[in-house]
C-alpha cells in the first residue's frame, strides 16, 4: 500500500485588503519530498498524523508537498498556478514511480483565489486529472471550510475537524489516514451526502466547548457510532468569504449506503437550523471591557480582540484596544502580536534599553484604528523563532520575524508591553509570549488578536475571558461587512429564510 502526501491550505477572506502571495506560503511554510517529512514527523499535525498513520498501519508514505499562509487576501493567480502545478507535478512522479493506491491531502476549505472562489475544488480537479477518477483520495478540512458540492464529489472522503480551537488535527488527520486503510484493504465504498444550510455564523460563536456548537458536537459524535456511518463533519464555515457557497455545512460518509447518509445529514442539518438564533455574540464594549479587566482582583484577565484576528485575515495592526490600555493606564500587561515591521525595524536599531518614539500600528488599511505615537522603551529582541509547546499544532516551528517587545508608556503611570512582530501570527500558544521574555502568568491582562483560538491555550491560565466589541475586518457584526455574492437568501441577512 503506497500513499502520497501532501497539501495546501489557505483560509481567505474577500474583504482583505491584502492578496495572498507565493511569498506569505514562503513565509509560512513550503515544503517538498524529504523536508515534508523532517518538518511534520513527530509533530501533531495533520501530515503529521499522516505519518504516524503510515508507520502503524504499514504503509509507504511518499511525500509530495505541502504549503500554508497566514489567512488574508484571496490567492493570486500566480500562487494558486504555481502550488498546484506542483502538487500535481510531484503526484504525477510518484504515480510513475510505482503503484500509487491512494492520495491524503490536508486542505483547507475556505481557499478562495483569483482563478477560482472554490480553491479546494481547483486543486482537486488537477488532482483527479493526474490520478483519475477512482484512486481514493481523501482530504482532511478546516471546520471553517465553505465547502461546495463539486468539492465533496471530488473527494472519495472528506474529514473536518471536530473541534474550534482546532485541537484535533492530528486525531483527524490519522482517522484519514485509518480510512484510506479501510478502502484499499478492506474494501470500503464511501457514498458521502452534503447539505448546505442556509445560514452565515459569526466566528466567535463556533467555539466547540460551549453551545451551540457544543450540543451539535455530541450529536454528531453519537450518530457516527451508527453502523455503516465512516464520518460525519459539520462545518459552520468562514463568513469573511463573499462567495456563494459560503454558509454551515453538513457532510455525511457511509459505506455504500447513500439514502443512510442523506437521512443523517438531514436530520443534522434540521437540528443546527433549529439553533440559529443562538449562534449570536455579544462583545463587551472596548472601555468597559479595560476597566473590568483592571480591576479584576486577580489575573490574567484575557481581552480577545477578535475583529483584528490575522487567523481570520486580519492585518493585527489594530490600536483601538492598545490606546484604550494606554488611555486607562493599564499595567502588568502584554499585547499580542502588534504587526509593524517598520517599527520592529526602528527598535532594532536604537538596541535594547533604548527608548524609541515611534508612529505604531494600523498601517494596513482604515478599519482597525488609527496608528498611535508613543513612547516607548525596548525590552526585548528576538528573530521570533519558536515552537509550539501546547494542544494545537504541538511541536510545529513558528516564524514571526523580527520581533520587539516595546514597553510602551500609557496615561496615570500605566505600562504595557507590546509583542511587536514583522510577520503575522494568531496567538495560539502561550510559548508567543514566553519566547520573548514575557511570563503569561505574571500578568493582569492579556491582549490577544484572536476569536477563538487563543482559548486552547489561554483558557487554563485565565481567570477570566473578555471578547471586546472592537472594530476590524474579522468583528462579529456581519451585518457591518458589504456582502454582494452570498447565496440568497441566507440566514440572519433574511430572516425570512426557511428551512428545509
Amino acid at each position: 500500500m503506497r500513499i502520497a502526501i501532501g497539501g495546501i491550505s489557505h483560509e481567505s477572506s474577500t474583504f482583505s485588503t491584502v492578496p495572498t502571495t507565493l511569498r506569505h506560503f514562503r513565509e509560512r511554510g513550503w515544503f517538498t519530498g524529504d523536508e515534508l517529512l523532517r518538518q511534520f514527523t513527530g509533530t501533531k499535525s495533520p501530515l503529521g498524523a499522516y505519518i504516524d498513520a503510515a508507520r502503524d498501519m504499514a504503509f509507504e508514505v511518499v511525500p509530495t508537498m505541502t504549503a500554508s499562509a497566514v489567512p488574508a487576501g484571496p490567492v493570486n493567480r500566480e500562487a494558486t498556478e504555481t502550488l498546484t502545478g506542483q502538487l500535481a507535478n510531484l503526484l504525477r512522479e510518484a504515480r510513475d514511480s510505482g503503484p500509487l493506491d491512494g492520495v491524503l491531502l490536508a486542505l483547507h476549505g475556505a481557499m478562495v483565489s483569483e482563478i477560482d472562489d472554490d480553491g479546494e475544488s481547483y486543486i482537486l480537479r488537477a488532482v483527479r486529472e493526474v490520478v483519475g477518477p477512482d484512486l481514493p483520495v481523501i482530504v482532511e478540512l478546516d471546520l471553517h471550510g465553505n465547502i461546495s458540492d463539486e468539492m465533496v464529489r471530488l473527494a472519495t472522503i472528506a474529514v473536518a475537524y471536530d473541534e474550534y480551537p482546532h485541537t484535533d488535527p492530528y486525531e483527524r488527520g490519522y482517522e484519514c489516514g485509518l480510512l484510506m486503510a479501510r478502502v484499499v484493504r478492506g474494501g470500503v465504498k464511501p457514498t458521502a451526502v452534503i447539505v448546505k444550510i442556509p445560514m452565515i455564523t459569526p466566528i466567535q460563536r463556533q467555539h466547540s466547548h460551549t453551545e451551540p456548537m457544543l450540543g451539535v458536537k455530541r450529536m454528531i459524535r453519537e450518530l457516527e457510532n451508527i453502523r455503516g456511518v465512516l464520518n460525519i463533519s459539520c462545518l459552520p464555515g468562514f463568513p469573511y468569504a463573499d462567495i456563494p457557497h459560503t454558509n454551515f455545512t453538513v457532510i455525511v460518509t457511509t459505506d455504500n449506503n447513500p439514502q443512510q447518509a442523506r437521512d443523517l445529514a438531514d436530520q443534522i442539518a434540521s437540528h443546527v437550523w433549529s439553533l440559529r438564533d443562538e449562534f449570536t455574540p455579544r462583545p463587551v464594549a472596548v472601555d468597559e471591557a479595560v476597566r473590568r479587566a483592571m480591576t479584576a482582583p486577580e489575573g490574567p484577565i484575557v481581552l480577545s480582540d477578535g475583529s483584528d484576528n490575522p487567523g481570520g485575515g486580519a492585518p493585527a495592526d489594530g490600536t483601538v484596544l492598545l490606546a484604550a490600555l494606554l488611555r486607562h493606564g493599564a499595567t502588568r500587561t502584554a499585547l499580542v502580536p502588534m504587526v509593524d515591521p517598520e517599527t520592529v525595524q526602528q527598535a532594532i536599531a536604537a538596541g535594547v534599553g533604548e527608548t524609541i518614539q515611534a508612529r505604531i500600528g494600523a498601517k494596513t488599511d482604515n478599519m482597525h484604528g488609527d496608528p498611535l505615537t508613543v513612547m516607548a522603551t525596548v525590552r526585548h529582541i528576538t528573530d521570533g523563532h519558536f515552537v509550539h509547546k501546547g494542544p494545537m499544532n504541538t511541536g510545529v516551528a513558528v516564524e514571526l520575524g523580527p520581533t520587539a517587545v516595546l514597553e510602551v508608556e500609557g496615561e496615570q503611570g500605566g505600562m504595557v508591553q507590546v509583542v511587536t512582530t514583522s510577520l503575522r501570527y494568531q496567538p495560539t500558544d502561550l510559548e508567543v509570549l514566553r519566547s520573548q521574555g514575557i511570563e503569561p502568568t505574571e500578568q493582569q491582562i492579556l491582549a490577544v488578536k484572536s476569536s477563538v483560538h487563543y482559548r486552547a491555550a489561554f483558557t487554563p491560565v485565565a481567570k477570566e475571558i473578555i471578547e471586546v466589541d472592537t472594530p476590524g475586518l474579522t468583528s462579529p457584526h456581519l451585518d457591518q461587512l458589504e456582502f454582494q455574492h452570498l447565496a440568497r437568501p441566507v440566514y440572519p441577512f433574511d430572516p425570512e429564510t426557511t428551512f428545509p
